[in-house]
């Protein structure tokens, strides 16, 4: 009996001390859960609530509403780290030390990313430096971590931050005012008085000097649909704005209010929504008229009156692009400059980031891919114009028709007949996206200028839909129309771009104002001094509607009212500036003076296609200029496919030619280059970035000037004065590869190279379609010998489809393998979707061959789509 108490004994205390083993296990994890979700929240739940706190326009822009932002909050702070929770869950069916070893992976992983939100901070460290320190930081702390209970407890004492961050970002003056604005009711007032249909249209960045002539009137060859509208409308000639973006411009207009900060305190502005603009053009009709509105940048129009389409509802889809514009702006946050080169700015732009701008992704705003985008998200600014047209119709209630597009604005990529004819996005030679400031390189400024007015005219070929439908519609007379522009744009060397200060020129006031009263049979132009917060009162006055708020502006038709002796405009700061009319005026016409010494007028006979050295060649064959030879110079077009089988007919035509040369001789003096298009010289161009042996080339050339089917691009040197002499470049490009095996590739120069994994490094970062585009963007070098590829291949089903060179700079990939030979190493490429057969099944491989008699395949992004299939020889 003794002995078998005993053995019951060691039972107990066995059990015991398991259940206390156990519990304590239970206690570990529960604290390592715990830790994990403190460390999230402090490597980038904080970060980005920092951020976002100070601009709140980004939610405003991508019309976010308040489900929205909790949503964001709740997956920032509790869900991403609950799915990392479980994954360390599921490591300990493997056993405790498993999950022990994948606990200190992730705290060394989270600790890393803080310490390099420090240590970018509070040194001047940069790249694989700053990586290795913030690596180091994070792994020492992680031994710590595990050794001591001290540190332990610290982490456990910081755990009310998980409810003080996410407190702090909701509650801040400026996100509160969005998250809570149910309790703010929105008055619509009665206009029963009228039943006249109204549409207003406002255009982007479109300065007033980009319509007129030599005699200050609208240029009617160039923009014929405008110099129309003026025939039947009033013509506020000097009409301005009274903000120099957007998120300012648009409430003033749409309020009649100057955007003062009003009751909120100092140093703060009012946000551009419904909420805080309680009074604007949506409440002012909203009572007796159907409104349908599209905005961009704003949210003025309340959304129990502006039903927003169905797409713009659609929460996953809102969240999942929120979501990939938050990983930009975190990247950003994270990384120093030197290793975010590749990715896309977002100091232009409130959204889209990713599909926004050339480096690397962007040739236009909105992905139009039917896998990804959904309806209006995909689509064009043009054809969400065209169908804003469409959507015009003929009704017993009077409706409002409010627009407000994003066009002229960058990217430049319309022709005027409605042809896309550029991949080249929101970044464009001689501007510094990141300072939005122009280059001294007055060339490059005046082909932006110039592909600025391009796109002007495409507006005007919009305008004329827009007229078309109403007078099919039989509601153009009748109709009060408005068309204005939010702000303008400068095309000045060494300024910025959309900056109003006294040193600056003055391209950004001054933008058209258009308003056709119901009915009306002549034309008006006024220079009266009229400002963007006098429209409103102007259409209650037309419409014979009394503002039922204190407006700042007032009728532009009440003469009796003493015109303004000076202009004012809020800066992005929204800080106030005063001008004197007259040097607002001074300033218009050195301006209109410039323009037209560069692009002549529609009248003259030089068009907007011809700027640039010795215009006088441009429409001759270059057989009637004779040849001195070929030059010590060759050339490489850049996407030669875009010209092997050209439709005149389809929506895109390869007007922007684009290149590089190299030279025998290091010289940075530019070239003055002649491109040819089938033997007819089409555009004449000077070489820019000229660093040693390299230079770049872009002109745009007239869309007529392409065949169908096979065009001939050559590019040839200009020299001399009165007798002018070509010289023509030989091509870089040219070879043609094809697969003899698996293992081998061969060129048509009768090189053959072996394929070998992992010889030549890199890999193809992003690959996507966009619009009638595809996307390929990634980096490729040969790290052993210290050299760039001699080519990268691509093959589409087997087949040879496309070689060129490395056409980027990557510092990341440099300051990666800390080799400055390999700066050059990326590349990105688009093609049209039309030089692919069946897109959606096709295998595309891309292969780095170096001319050494080797060649690797390069790494492909995860869910890589065109992904290596069976070889169809």
């Amino acid at each position: 009996m003794p002995e078998q108490k005993r053995t019951g004994g060691n039972k107990r205390v066995s059990g015991n001390i398991l259940q206390k083993t156990s519990e304590k296990q239970n206690k570990d994890f529960l604290f390592d859960a715990l830790h994990i979700f403190v460390l999230f929240g402090f490597a980038l739940a904080q970060p980005l609530f920092s951020v976002l706190s100070r601009h709140p326009e980004f939610f405003v822009a991508r019309q976010s509403r308040p489900t929205d932002i909790a949503s964001l909050v709740v997956i920032l702070c509790a869900v991403i780290p609950l799915f990392i929770v479980l994954a360390e869950i599921i490591s300990g069916f493997f056993g405790r030390h498993i999950r022990k070893g994948f606990h200190g992976f992730i705290v060394a992983a989270l600790i890393s990313v803080i310490a390099l939100h420090g240590l970018k901070k509070i040194t001047d460290f940069q790249g694989p430096v700053l990586l290795t320190g913030a690596a180091v930081f994070g792994l020492l702390f992680t031994v710590s971590y595990t050794r001591f209970r001290p540190v332990r407890s610290f982490i456990t004492f910081l755990s009310p931050a998980l409810i003080i961050f996410p407190a702090l970002f909701l509650f801040n003056d400026k996100i509160s005012r969005i998250v809570f604005t149910e309790n703010n009711p929105i008055t619509l007032h009665n206009a029963e008085s009228t039943v006249n249909p109204v549409v207003m249209i406002v255009f982007d960045e479109f300065p007033t000097t980009s319509l007129m002539d030599e005699n200050r009137q609208i240029d009617p060859v160039r923009y014929p649909n405008f110099s129309e509208l003026g025939e039947k409308s009033y013509w506020f000639r000097n009409y301005t704005t009274v903000g120099e973006r957007t998120v300012i411009a648009v409430p003033a207009l749409l309020s009649g209010m100057y955007p003062q900060q009003g009751n909120l305190p100092p140093g703060q502005s009012r946000l551009p929504i419904a909420a805080e603009y309680p009074h604007t053009l949506f409440t002012l009709l909203g009572g007796s008229y159907d409104v349908h509105a599209v905005e961009a940048d704003t949210m003025l129009c309340p959304e129990a009156l502006c039903k927003t389409p169905g797409d713009v509802q659609d929460f996953e889809a809102r969240m999942r692009f929120l979501f990939y514009d938050l990983s930009i702006v975190y990247l950003h946050i994270v990384l120093t400059s030197d290793m975010v080169s590749w990715l896309p700015p977002v100091t232009l732009t409130w959204k889209d980031f990713l599909h926004k701008t050339s480096a690397p992704a962007n040739t236009k705003e909105f992905l139009d891919d039917v896998s990804s985008r959904k309806k209006s998200q995909g689509k064009t600014h043009a054809r969400m114009f065209e169908e804003f047209v469409e959507s015009i119709t003929v009704s017993d209630r009077p409706k409002l028709y409010f627009f407000n597009s994003e066009l002229p604005h960058v990217p430049y990529e319309y022709l005027p007949s409605g042809k896309e004819y550029s991949i080249g996005g929101l970044a464009m030679p001689g501007l510094d996206i990141e300072t939005d400031k122009w280059s001294d390189n007055e060339w490059l400024v005046a082909q932006a200028y110039q592909r600025h007015l391009l796109q002007v005219g495409f507006v005007d070929t919009l305008l004329g839909k827009l007229l078309d439908r109403l007078k099919g519609l039989d509601l153009y007379e009748r109709s009060l129309i408005i068309i204005t522009a939010d702000h303008g744009v400068s095309f000045w060397p060494e300024k910025i771009r959309r900056l109003a200060y006294r040193d600056q020129p003055m391209d950004i006031l001054p933008v058209p104002l258009f308003i056709k009263v119901p009915f009306q049979k002549e034309g008006v132009i006024s220079d009266r001094n009229v400002e963007s917060v006098d429209v409103m009162p102007t259409l209650a006055d037309i419409l014979n509607i009394s503002l039922p708020w204190q407006a700042d502006g007032h009728s532009a038709m009440d003469q009796s009212i003493p015109e303004r002796t000076e202009k004012i405009i809020y800066n992005y700061l929204h800080e106030k500036i005063l001008f004197d009319t007259s040097y607002i005026e001074g300033l218009r016409q050195k301006a209109l003076k410039r323009k037209i010494s560069l692009f002549g007028t529609g009248q003259s006979s030089d068009g907007l296609f011809s700027i640039g050295p010795h215009r006088e060649l441009l429409g001759r064959h270059i057989h009637e200029l004779g040849e001195t030879g070929e030059a010590d110079v060759a050339s490489e077009i850049d996407q030669e496919t875009f010209f092997e089988n050209v439709d005149p007919a389809s929506y895109f035509v390869p007007a922007h030619i684009t290149g590089r040369i190299v030279k025998k001789a290091k010289s940075s003096s530019p070239l003055n280059l002649a491109v040819s298009v089938n033997g007819i010289i089409a555009g004449v161009t000077q070489t820019f970035q000229n660093d040693g042996n390299e230079a770049r080339f872009s002109a745009v050339v007239p869309e007529e000037t392409f065949r169908a089917g096979e065009n001939k691009i050559e590019v040839f040197i200009v020299s001399g004065n009165g007798d002018v002499r070509l010289s023509r470049m030989s091509k870089l490009s040219g070879t043609v590869y094809s697969f003899t095996s698996e293992e081998v590739i061969t060129s048509s120069d009768g090189l053959s190279v072996s394929v070998m994994p992992g010889k030549l490094r890199g890999s193809l970062d992003i690959a996507e379609i966009q619009g009638k585009n595809v996307m390929f963007y990634g980096w490729a070098s040969d790290v052993e010998n210290s050299r760039l590829p001699d080519a990268i291949v691509i093959f589409a089903n087997g087949k040879f489809f496309y070689s060129g060179l490395c056409n980027l700079d990557r510092p990341d990939v440099e300051n990666y393998f800390g080799n400055a030979t390999l700066k050059r190493s990326g590349f990105r490429y688009i093609f049209p979707l039309s030089g692919f057969e069946d897109i959606e099944h096709a295998e595309i491989r891309f292969f780095a061959v170096s001319n050494k008699g080797v060649a690797s395949e390069l790494g492909y992004p995860q869910g890589y789509k065109w992904g290596k299939r069976t070889i169809r020889k």
